[in-house]
């Protein structure tokens, strides 16, 4: 699989990620009424996920420390994308970021259930 395929894969991940910590604050913050919040305006947009998760993370009980991790995984799309990293254990690396980018987003999702009672 061609190294820029793999970091953009990545790069689609950590977004879905950053959405869904920013949806999980919109409801920790407005509860029910968070439909009618218009949502991220434009200009506020976040764009990746490590960020998200300094935001919001100890609103919505998540561990801080995940944040190191984030950044970690982002460095390596950068790597994918733009760099010439394509050794034998990219394959392996972007396993392992996948499986930790679903465990992340288990834990909002977990986080946000804990709070709806």
């Amino acid at each position: 699989m061609p190294a820029r395929l793999i970091g953009n894969g990545l790069r689609e991940l950590d977004l879905f990620l950053t959405d869904l910590i920013v949806e999980a604050g919109r409801l920790d913050r407005l509860g029910a009424s968070a439909g009618a919040d218009p949502g991220v305006h434009p200009q506020r947009r976040i764009f990746s996920a490590a960020e998200a998760w300094r935001r919001g993370a100890l609103r919505l009980g998540l561990p801080a420390e995940e944040r190191a991790r984030l950044r970690q995984m982002r460095a390596a799309q950068n790597r994918h994308c733009f760099g010439t990293w394509r050794d034998a254990g990219s394959g392996v690396a972007m396993q392992r970021a996948c499986a930790d980018y679903a465990r992340l987003a288990s834990d909002v999702l977990a986080a946000v259930r804990g709070r709806a009672g």
